[in-house]
């Protein structure tokens, strides 16, 4: 605690004015203040206006300094910013906020191994129940809920698991929602499972006791289904207007465009919307469009894919690409002319926590280039070199 204030004020001035520090007063710094610098530097939260307070008490500066940024910056950040003004006594002032964006700062480009975005965290969804009731599921891990006969285990914040036991009468419907940048699973009372990506909302019942048939809505979004088999109560799958029933088996179906497509990975099932129908079988597909069912053979693994956490495209528009990730890291897409959203990508990719690492893969492949400000990315030709 030796340090001299104007050491803190020379670097960090140095830093806000986009120059290098002076390699000596660099080298003062211990490593991992260094460290925590390059952090800030590189997440631009660092102000244009740096300044000392006079006569201000060390308490007082970081009382100020943690009321602007607790609500927008981590908790490491935070330490490492009360550090910064306890030993320093530097007040970093914005116009409107302290230690933000500045509204007029550019977009930042994407380059591999540097991240702008936080992690993405995909243990995300809401259980509303059939009286109403809303719980957010990342807040109570492991928790229990009683619904008259049934037990509703949130497993770990990944799995929501139902639990009946001699349920006789009909239940009453919950819902499932997942966000943007989310994806949950869920295991009916009658053991079938089904995996809900970013986007998407089920409504299902708490059991299947006391009905002729299992009946689920997916009123948007997509989900792949591993349905338990039972010969007495087929089960049905509602997404508006398109049902597709089975008994037991193995299935996707995504809502998120006009055009609904359900995927058969093994078994059976029937697509029925209107007066067209049509049977599916293994590596089958159905589109349904304008009141019309096509069917087609297909290799199944870029359509379920995303349950292993992995994203494939198969020569798809880089508008459909990017709307994808925009749903799986909750972002928003602009491009900078039409003729971009119809270059085409193909490829695997691994979603990472960052959605810097799949764009760097993207770039190159599909020369394109890419910047993010805030929550949107933009879209432009050419590759940063």
């Amino acid at each position: 605690m030796d340090r001299q204030p104007q050491l803190w004020e020379k670097v960090l001035n140095a830093v806000n004015s986009g120059q290098q520090p002076a390699s000596d007063d660099w080298q003062q710094l211990t490593p991992e203040e260094q460290e925590l610098i390059e952090s800030l530097r590189q997440q631009k939260m660092i102000a244009d206006a740096a300044t000392f307070l006079d006569g201000i008490a060390e308490d007082e500066a970081w009382t100020r300094l943690s009321g602007n940024i607790r609500k927008h910056q981590s908790t490491r950040v935070i330490r490492f910013m009360k550090y910064a003004a306890v030993f320093a006594g530097v007040i970093v002032l914005g116009a409107s906020s302290l230690l933000l964006l500045k509204k007029d700062d550019a977009p930042q480009p994407v380059i591999a191994g540097k991240y702008i975005t936080p992690a993405v965290n995909p243990k995300r969804a809401v259980l509303v129940l059939d009286d109403g009731r809303n719980i957010e599921l990342d807040k109570t891990r492991d928790s229990k809920i009683q619904q008259g006969q049934v037990v509703v285990t949130n497993v770990d914040t990944t799995l929501l698991k139902y639990t009946a036991t001699n349920a006789i009468k009909p239940a009453g419907y919950n819902t499932l929602v997942v966000p943007r940048g989310g994806q949950y699973k869920i295991e009916l009372a009658d053991g079938t499972q089904v995996w809900l990506n970013a986007e998407t909302q089920l409504r299902y019942p708490a059991h299947f006791g006391g009905v002729t048939q299992r009946e689920v809505f997916l009123e948007h979004g997509e989900a792949y289904f591993k349905v338990a088999p039972n010969a007495k109560l087929p089960f049905t799958v509602r997404a508006d207007g398109t049902d597709v029933k089975v008994l037991g088996t193995e299935f996707n179906i995504n809502t998120y465009t006009k055009n609904y497509v359900a995927t058969l990975v093994n078994g059976s099932v029937s697509v029925n919307a209107g007066t067209a129908s049509t049977t599916l079988r293994p590596d089958q597909q159905a589109i349904y469009t304008e009141g019309r069912i096509m069917k087609r053979d297909v290799d199944v693994e870029p359509y379920v894919a995303w349950i292993e956490g992995q994203l494939i495209f198969i020569e798809s528009s880089l508008e459909d690409v990017m709307m994808d990730l925009g749903r799986q890291y909750d972002l928003t897409v602009e491009f900078a002319s039409p003729e971009l959203k119809e270059r085409r990508f193909g490829g695997r990719l691994r979603k990472t926590q960052h959605i810097e690492d799949v764009l760097a893969v993207i770039g190159k492949v599909g020369n394109v280039q890419f910047s993010i400000k805030g929550k949107t990315i933009y879209v432009s030709s050419g590759i940063l070199r």
